[in-house]
């Protein structure tokens, strides 16, 4: 028996959450960012309490200046919109208050500086943890990172890491100091046990282009450095010790998504069209300004959907007019001809609130939220539309009407609109046009949809949130994550109702969120009747690459045996036949709904 056989390892697999799309494969990278080890307490002499404080105040020098020229190196490697990121953890390393804290508990208890930082930080990490909002709460990751640089630089322990040309990296949580002080040019994914869609690891793996996926749980006790491991995010599958089959399906569908990213990009400003010649439109869906090159880069119309939450999460508060207008401003200008259809911030619930930490709602889906949240924020809701309304006289920019689930709403919105209308024209600001459109996400909008598409110019149809309230499945909780069925034949009628009802008052219904973002339900989406998709940039190649080759005949087709299926595993039973039978050239077993366990 060989050496290779002896030592081969069985394979793993993971699913988790895709922050950033694309397929990679290599070694594994382990870093441990998330803890700080061992830590004890030391009771000093007095005499030497002095140079204990001197010792603090180096590390915190030595932390500072790493810090600024982390930053200074993200600046160039993502842009100064990212680098922000670390201002945070700067302040904290000029904020009198907590240095003073720890040089005095020093001095009071006698203690090590190493036994200060970790009661001081404790105590913050305290108060955050309290915090009822969960970005805000997801910001405790400054404070963990600042300690860990304060306590490396204490113990002189270099952090410098050399990698190989096809690392990827896996962490228990990437802490964004440890992940910027990687060498990125040889780093080819990211995979983490913990992290979300608002972590610093999700911005930071999307600023730089590179696949992540995150909440992987246990993937990092399983791993050690130099283990063969791959990664598709657009599964949000990680496997560890892959075989020489699963490498090579892999590989494949690396090839995919780098032979569509060529052809969308040697392919700008050419119409996609079905091959019986139906014309299918791909805009963006732009959150963060590192998405904004993709948007140039895969040719899309536009863009479909601004997030504008971003304005929020980037100051850390609420953005004025003047910062909300010279962002719309830029988004409108990107867009071009085809214009961007920017969302009001949805705002509340479970995410980034405008200010001050509110009560904590027992069911915040379905709570405080969107475009609620907005009337209640009145003021904020009149900032925000003086701010796009004067950005439109310089472009092309719609409005979105987030979780509308009644006409009255529409009425109230566009009332609003039309006040700061008059207001703008009577301080003498150049205001443009806004068309409104109301987001499709709650089933009481699908039920009146025909009423809703006589009160407003489009639809943005937001799959997420239809699939999670129409089956009450909550998408980011692991629990329930088997009852999220995109195919549910509820949400494939949903879908149908929406597109028709805005088909017969003669308005477009652009379809966005992860379901355009999959080519075999982009084709179903066809199927249903959609022309207008709306995903993430970078998804825009595979789904392309697709769709140039399929007829819209066929794809009605399978959506009509969708439609008629009686249960969801049945929906993806004919998805997997039908496309895998039909198009086998374009659909692989791994690019297909999984097959439930037992079939």
């Amino acid at each position: 028996m060989s050496r290779r056989a002896k030592i081969e390892k069985r394979e793993i697999r993971w699913r988790g959450v895709a922050v950033s799309e694309g397929v990679a494969a290599g070694r594994v990278l382990r870093i441990h960012t998330g803890g700080r080890g061992n830590i004890y307490r030391a009771t000093l002499d007095t005499d030497d309490l002095k140079r204990e404080v001197r010792r603090f105040q180096a590390a915190v020098r030595l932390s500072r200046r790493q810090l600024l020229a982390i930053k200074r190196r993200a600046e160039v490697a993502l842009g100064a919109e990212h680098a922000y990121i670390f201002d945070a953890q700067l302040l904290m390393l000029e904020d009198r208050k907590l240095l003073d804290e720890v040089e005095d508990y020093i001095r009071q208890e006698c203690a090590n500086a190493e036994w200060a930082v970790k009661v001081a930080s404790d105590k913050l990490l305290a108060v955050y943890a309290e915090i009822k909002d969960d970005y805000l709460r997801e910001r405790s990751s400054d404070i963990e990172d600042v300690t860990r640089r304060l306590l490396v630089a204490l113990s002189g322990e270099a952090q410098s890491r050399r990698l190989t040309a096809d690392a990827i990296v896996v962490a228990e949580e990437l802490l964004p100091s440890s992940a910027a002080e990687l060498d990125f040019s040889h780093v080819r994914a990211i995979a983490s046990d913990a992290g979300g869609w608002t972590s610093h690891t999700a911005i930071l793996a999307r600023g730089l282009g590179i696949p992540a996926i995150v909440g992987l749980r246990d993937l990092y006790r399983h791993a050690r450095t130099g283990d063969e491991i791959v990664i598709d995010a657009g599964r949000g599958e990680v496997v560890l010790h892959p075989t020489a089959a699963t490498v090579e399906h892999f590989t494949e569908a690396r090839k995919l998504v780098n032979g569509g990213v060529a052809a969308a990009t040697d392919g700008g400003g050419v119409p996609l069209l079905t091959t019986d010649s139906v014309e299918i439109i791909l805009r963006a869906n732009v959150e963060l300004p590192a998405e904004y090159e993709g948007v140039r880069r895969y040719g899309a119309r536009g863009i479909g959907l601004f997030r504008s939450e971003f304005l929020f999460t980037q100051r850390g508060g609420a953005p004025t007019e003047d910062e909300q207008c010279a962002a719309y401003t830029e988004i409108a200008a990107l867009a071009g001809a085809d214009g961007a259809k920017v969302r009001l911030f949805d705002l509340g619930g479970d995410k980034q609130t405008a200010g001050e930490f509110e009560t904590a709602e027992r069911n915040p889906a379905l709570g405080l939220r969107a475009i609620r949240y907005s009337f209640q924020h009145e003021d904020m809701l009149r900032t925000q539309v003086r701010a796009l309304m004067r950005a439109a006289a310089t472009g092309r920019l719609d409005v979105v009407l987030p979780m509308i689930s009644d006409v009255s709403e529409v009425r109230r919105a566009r009332r609003i609109i039309e006040e700061e209308r008059a207001r703008l024209g009577a301080e003498g600001h150049a205001t443009g046009e806004l068309k409104i459109g109301a987001m499709i996400e709650v089933p009481a909008a699908v039920m009146v949809a025909d009423q809703l598409a006589r009160e407003v110019d489009f639809f943005s149809l937001g799959t997420n949130d239809l699939v999670q309230y129409l089956l009450a499945v909550d998408r980011s909780n692991d629990e329930v994550a088997g009852w999220f069925r995109t195919l549910h034949p509820a949400v494939l009628q949903s879908i149908k109702r929406t597109i028709e009802a805005a088909g017969g008052a003669g308005i477009p219904a652009i379809v966005c969120g992860e379901m355009a973002a999959t080519p075999a339900y982009a084709l179903v989406l066809v199927g249903l009747g959609a022309r207008v998709l709306s995903m993430a940039a970078a998804a825009m190649p595979r789904v392309r690459r697709t769709l140039a080759r399929v007829d819209a005949a066929s794809a009605c087709e399978v959506a009509s045996l969708c439609l008629d299926s009686a249960t969801a595993d049945d929906a993806e039973e004919a998805v997997r036949v039908e496309l895998g039978g039909r198009w086998p050239h374009l659909f692989s077993p791994e690019n297909l709904p999984a097959a439930k366990s037992g079939e």
